[in-house]
Formats: C-alpha cells, structure tokens, sequence
C-alpha cells in the first residue's frame, strides 16, 4: 500500500490568478517527493473556476524534470473529451519524459457543462470511455501498428515514432463501480478501481469494495487480493480553527461538484457560485468523519479505513479550495512525519499491505 498526492487546483479567490496556483502546487509535489509520496495526481476540469488544470499531462510534462522518484499522473483523463489518436502520443511522451514514472488515471467524466462545451454528448460517455480504453490496450499491447473501428472512435492503421518506455503502466479507473461489464475488465487486465470517499461513513466505501468483489466472484477471477484506490480528505492540524477551515474548503469541493454533476449550478462567467448542497453536514460533522485534525486521531481512522478497505493506494487531498499554502505544506509532510508512522507501529510496515500493481495479466508495449 502506498500514498498519492491529489492536485485539483481549485481558484475560489478571484485574486488569486492561476500562475500563483501553479507554483504551489510544484512546491506541493516536491514537498511530497522528498517526505515518500507514491504518486503526484493531477485533476482535468474545463472552463470553471472549480479547476484551472484543463490538461493533466501538461503537468505531467512540467513536472517531469522537476522530480526524480515520484511517479506522476493524471486523475483522470476525461477520455470521451480527447481525440484519441493525439492522446496516444501524450501518453508516450510523457512516459518518456518521466523515465517511465507515468501513471495512468482514467474515467468517463460527469459534467455536463463540460461535454456541451466540447460537443460531447453525455449519454455517450461510457461507451466512448470504452472504445478510448480498447484503444489504449492496443497502443501498448507493442504490436508494430494500431488500427480501431468504434461506433465512436475510428483509426486508420497508424505506426508510433514514439511508444510509452514502461513496459507496464499502472492504470487506475475512475468509478464505474456499478458497471459489472468494466469491472470484470478492470480486473482481467489488472487495474486499479479508484474511487472518492469524501467524509462518508466507512462503510459506504466497504460497499463499493464489496461490489468490486462481488463482480469479481461472479466471473470466476481471484478476490483474495482485490487492488482498490480511495481518495480521502487530509489535514493535518492541531488548531480547531484550521480544522474548520479544511473542513469549510472540503464541503466548497462537494458543493461544487454536487451542482455539476445535478446541472443545476449557476456561474458568474467561469467562475461557479456557491451554494449550499441537499443533505450537507455541519463544518463540526466534516472534522469529526474526514481525516481532519491531530495526527492521533487521523491514525485512528487512518488504521480502521486501512483494516475495512484492504487499500492498494490511499490518495490524499490535502488542498482542496483555498486552505493556505503554508498550511498545506503542513500537512503534507506532517502527514508523512507523524501519522504514518503512528499508523504503522501498530499495523506494521504498509508497503506489505494490499495487493499488488498491477495485480494481473498487463500487455507489454513495445521496448
């Protein structure tokens, strides 16, 4: 099992211009490299305040040279938003720039505003999702050239000048935990299901892992190591006041995210107006349920997820919204410096726990 860190890059302060987000977020990430993060995730939204990172993998490139040990990636591709063929390339390019440290998160997407943007319809996510996944599994299935006919996306045979370095790329999919079809597909070829678990109860996300499980059992592939990713919410924080602060900016994430995702948000030019969500919890429940607070009680309920969800990867979210930079700092490598190590004296070593990635059958790309 090991840690990421989850960039969503979010411009609440209108002062606040997006080169000063940017900054923070390459000391953030260095920050994670040198206190033994896993992996550096980057967010892809369009046109809204909510992110100011519409391309994932331009980071990937920046950080590329940045960094030595970290592994990077996107959370996630939008996949139905690409044109595919050009996507393909990124993916090798980058590769190739992080000497092969690339990651790869993928899902369908879920905004509206954003697939109208595009002129994408939404109804069409999943199966276009679908066809970008098949199309990716022959990119790097290292046959000498690609061809593809979807009922979306179609390539003509196509030879690479440039191919992914790794000969096996980690993939985590965003979702789908419904859809028994992608499931099945997940595991067959040794995926990572990657799901967010914001402050819900634990046992919401015990029932999302069950599901995975249960699809996995129902066509006959092994379920005694299950690799599973959640991202949760992090601060941590010794000052009531600062708890409340994480807790305020982790409810912004939902309340903006709940308006997309129900299409009913309001913007005043690209910027989203917060409102409040239907059945939100007060900032005192936030603390209490999150991993908000000392770095005693965020091990407590670090070591009970970890014993409930059999984690491969726990991706953290130390900066949603506004939180100061000096504060997330704080977190980041306190995280790292206290909290783990609380964590493991009493489960043990992490790095010996969960499944390992990939956990089955990959395609090799070509060398």
């Amino acid at each position: 099992m090991h840690f990421g860190l989850f960039s969503l890059l979010q411009q609440r302060d209108r002062d606040k211009k997006p080169r000063e987000i940017y900054a923070e977020m390459v000391e953030q990430v260095k920050l994670a490299e040198d206190t033994g993060y896993e992996i550096a995730w980057f967010a892809e939204h369009h046109f809204s305040n909510y992110c100011v990172m519409p391309s994932p993998m331009s980071i990937v490139h920046y950080m590329a040279p940045q960094t030595s040990r970290i592994k990077l990636g996107p959370a996630v591709i939008v996949a139905p938003l690409y044109e595919p063929m050009r996507m393909l390339e990124d993916i090798a390019v980058a590769d190739n720039l992080t000497d092969g440290r690339l990651v790869l998160g993928f899902g369908s997407g879920y905004q509206q505003y954003e697939f109208h943007k595009f002129g994408v319809d939404l109804k069409n996510s999943k199966q276009i999702f679908h066809e970008t996944l098949e199309l990716v599994e022959q990119f790097m299935s290292g046959s000498d050239a690609i061809e593809y006919d979807g009922e979306f996306i179609k390539a003509p045979e196509t030879h690479f000048i440039v191919r992914p370095l790794q000969k096996r790329m980690d993939m985590y999919i965003a979702g789908q935990v419904h859809d028994q079809p992608m499931q099945k597909h997940i595991a067959e070829m040794g995926y990572v299901p990657f799901v967010t678990t914001g402050w819900s109860p634990i046992e919401d996300t015990v029932a999302n892992r069950a599901k995975i499980v249960e699809t996995r059992e129902a066509a006959g592939l092994p379920t005694d190591e299950v690799p599973f990713a959640a991202q949760v919410y992090v601060h941590v924080t010794d000052s009531k006041e600062d708890a409340l602060v994480a807790a305020d900016n982790a409810r912004y994430v939902r309340r903006i995210a709940m308006s997309m995702r129900g299409q009913y948000a309001e913007l005043d030019g690209a910027f989203l107006i917060e409102a409040p969500a239907e059945g939100e919890p007060p900032l005192e429940t936030i603390v209490q349920n999150a991993l908000i607070g000392s770095p005693e009680k965020i091990a407590e309920q670090l070591i009970a997820r970890i014993k409930a969800w059999k984690p491969t990867h726990l991706n953290t979210f130390h900066a949603p919204g506004n939180i100061p930079h000096k504060k997330v700092m704080g977190s980041i490598e306190r995280f790292m410096t206290e909290v783990v190590p609380l964590v493991e004296k009493e489960l043990g070593p992490l790095s010996k726990l969960g499944a390992p990635v990939p956990a089955g059958p990959r395609a090799l790309a070509a060398e």
